[in-house]
């Protein structure tokens, strides 16, 4: 018997002792429905032991009420949550948390018609307290009204206290009554953070670092084993295993860097993913994906066709054309018309992609676009009407990298073409400036235009060489047929930083054309000539001197050169 009374006193000791461990936790003050039903104040035993909550109040700041137990009584059970109805909820039959509250949760509600004096104020802030029957005040929050209607205001962490940072909008309708609150994070999650590469965009052959980032978002602490794989494409589900790591044990909030030393491959983008072995309450963030494409320098992409007048009810469009030896990521890259160059705001901020070496893309006013003969696989991006159209006269066009630096710009005029409508403006060669007039003319093709496919104009480079001159094509005829109406002459240096002179002489010795006078250039390069002399003169039928003179940095004639060229014009 005394065994007996023993046990009732300490459970009873406990009981009364453990009160301070209710905590408040979510707070219903603008319901979607009716508000003078459908307030809640939900509270949380985070103890091991019961509660029994008979005699306590609740108050928002201008009325007290008593809980009162309803089938299941006052005593809230070992880390159970206890639901606060407003008693309008019974008495108006309401059943807008009917499916939602767990069975799990002790349902209680208070002596009187409705919380405080006239319910829980949405209009400003009220603060609720919880207190025992005693008085002692057991928690207290000032919660928020800028929280939307229909969402509770929840605690994140509940042994984080009552302060606001601690509380926060509920990412469920109707918010989580009687059970977890929605903005708690999980009991295990770890996450990988992040993942990035430094340098970003490096140079082919460069080495750089990925950088992984696990964190403990979780609240109990954990580790787990991490793998790198890299993948033959951004599609690839397997992947060949870089590295692997056990990341030690993390609490929660704490995180832990990992990283893996690589060299960007020549030819291709390089494909990674990063990801954690165990499943745990919260799998999506388990894995992360990242693509490291190589640095893209000025021309590395240019912008290689051009339909500024199309047919009626046709769209218009510029190709892109990646001529460099490397896959680019277009993340953050934009384009606009010369407006976009002192004004940000008016860039079309092109969809993140990857743009293979050799591949065209295609930026489009509207979907039109896709009547035209369009190379398949060729990527479409469509800017919609807030963006400038082009116009038929001339514009700029500007294509920007993430940083908003200038990769390419072609001031266009009608006059570089034949001003047809449905043709469009294609580029001759991809080495050769972009503001060069001699470097565009009209779509020969039979439709009118080239998307995503060579240019029907292209002038078709060569294997590089190692020649100090190049030219081609030898002979050439500029009658303009559209066919070998230019001459490239292709130039490779000994130093990058030169001085170029490119004289044409005629048969006699007599000079018809300083088509470069001190013109900077770099180890290699290409200008365009048209058959025609510095007065402008088309010049007849017969064999030509090409002269060219580098001078190098230091201040020498270095590199000198000639060869002959045959110019060709029907009889």
């Amino acid at each position: 018997m005394r065994f007996t009374n023993l046990y009732f006193i300490i459970f009873t000791l406990a009981v009364c002792t453990n009160s301070q461990a209710v905590i408040l936790s979510e707070i219903m003050f603008n319901p979607e429905g009716e508000e003078g039903s459908d307030e809640f104040i939900e509270l949380y035993n985070e103890s091991s032991l019961p509660v029994n909550l008979t005699g306590w109040t609740l108050s928002d700041g201008e009325g007290t009420d008593t809980l009162t137990g309803l089938e299941m009584g006052l005593t809230a059970g070992p880390r159970q949550y206890i639901l606060i109805l407003d008693p309008d909820y019974f008495d108006d039959e309401s059943i807008t948390y009917d499916g939602l509250i767990p069975e799990s949760a002790l349902v209680i509600t208070i002596i009187g018609s409705t919380f405080g004096s006239r319910g829980l104020s949405n209009s400003s802030s009220e603060t609720v307290s919880i207190m025992q029957s005693n008085g002692n005040v057991v928690a207290m929050h000032s919660y928020d009204i800028e929280t939307s209607a229909g969402h509770s205001t929840e605690k994140y962490l509940m042994n984080g206290g009552d302060s606001a940072e601690n509380w926060g909008q509920s990412l469920s309708i109707h918010g989580t009554p009687g059970a977890r609150n929605s903005i708690t994070p999980p009991d295990y999650d770890l996450a990988i953070e992040q993942i990035e590469a430094s340098p970003q965009h490096p140079n082919p052959n460069e080495e750089f670092t990925i950088s992984i980032t696990v964190a403990n978002h979780g609240l109990n602490p954990a580790s787990d084993s991490l793998f790198l794989f890299e993948m033959t494409n951004q599609y690839d589900s397997l992947g060949t295993a870089l590295a692997s790591w056990l990341s030690p044990l993390l609490s929660y909030g704490d995180s832990a860097v990992f990283t893996h030393s690589l060299h960007m491959d020549e030819q291709s983008a390089g494909y990674y993913r990063a990801s954690l072995k165990t499943s745990d309450d919260l799998s999506e963030n388990n894995t992360a994906l990242l693509t490291v494409g190589a640095s893209a320098g000025t021309g590395s992409i240019v912008i290689n066709e051009i339909m500024f007048q199309p047919l009626a009810g046709r769209s218009e469009w510029i190709e892109l054309y990646n001529c460099s030896p490397a896959s680019i990521v277009l993340d953050g890259w934009s384009f606009s018309d010369g407006s976009g160059l002192a004004d940000s705001s008016k860039r079309f901020p092109i969809q993140s992609t990857i743009m293979d070496s050799n591949n065209y893309m295609l930026l489009a006013a509207d979907s039109s676009v896709f009547i035209e003969n369009i190379t398949e696989g060729t990527p479409v991006h469509i800017w919609n009407s807030s963006y400038p159209s082009l116009n038929n006269a001339g514009d700029s066009l500007v294509l920007f990298d993430a940083q908003g630096q200038t990769i390419d710009r072609v001031d266009y005029r009608i006059n570089w073409g034949s001003g047809t409508a449905g043709l469009s403006l294609e580029r001759v060669s991809v080495l050769s400036s972009s503001n060069d007039p001699l470097n565009w003319a009209s779509s020969l093709d039979a439709s009118g235009a080239t998307p995503g496919r060579l240019n029907s104009r292209a002038l078709i480079a060569a294997a590089a060489g190692d020649k100090l001159i190049e030219l081609e094509p030898n002979p050439f005829s500029p009658d303009g047929d559209g066919r070998e109406d230019v001459l490239s002459i292709r130039y490779h240096l000994d130093e990058a930083d030169s001085r170029l002179d490119i004289k044409i002489f005629d048969v006699r010795g007599r000079q018809v054309r300083f088509l470069s006078n001190n013109m900077p250039a770099g180890f290699q390069g290409e200008i365009l000539w048209d058959g025609k002399s510095d007065s402008g003169r088309e010049l007849p039928t017969g064999m030509y001197i090409i002269y060219l003179e580098a001078l190098g940095q230091g201040g020498d004639r270095v590199q000198s050169g000639k060869r002959v060229v045959a110019l060709a014009r029907p009889s």
